[in-house]
C-alpha cells in the first residue's frame, strides 16, 4: 500500500482557505484526502491517526497558512524508505 501523505496533501492545499474558517490552529488528522478529526496537537492526531488507520495510512496538518516545523518527525517518513 502507497502512502497516503503526497494525496493528502495536496488536498490539504487545495483545501486549506475553507477549512482555516472554523479550525484554523488545530492540526487535522487526514485519511482518504478528507478531514478525520481536528485535535489541539499534532501528537494527539498522530496518536489518533496510527490508532484509527496505522501507520502510512493517514497524514497530520497545521491548518494555517504558514509551515509548522516537526523537526526530525518531517523527516521520518523518508528517512526510512531510504
Amino acid at each position: 500500500m502507497l502512502d497516503q501523505s503526497e494525496d493528502n496533501y495536496r488536498w490539504f492545499k487545495d483545501s486549506l482557505v475553507d477549512l482555516m474558517a472554523t479550525h484554523r490552529g488545530f492540526h487535522a488528522l487526514l485519511h482518504n484526502q478528507s478531514v478525520d478529526g481536528y485535535f489541539r496537537t499534532s501528537l494527539e492526531a498522530i496518536k489518533a491517526g496510527l490508532s484509527k488507520h496505522g501507520e502510512g495510512n493517514f497524514s497530520v496538518e497545521l491548518v494555517d497558512d504558514v509551515v509548522e516545523d516537526l523537526g526530525f518527525y518531517s523527516h521520518v517518513s523518508s528517512a526510512l524508505r531510504a
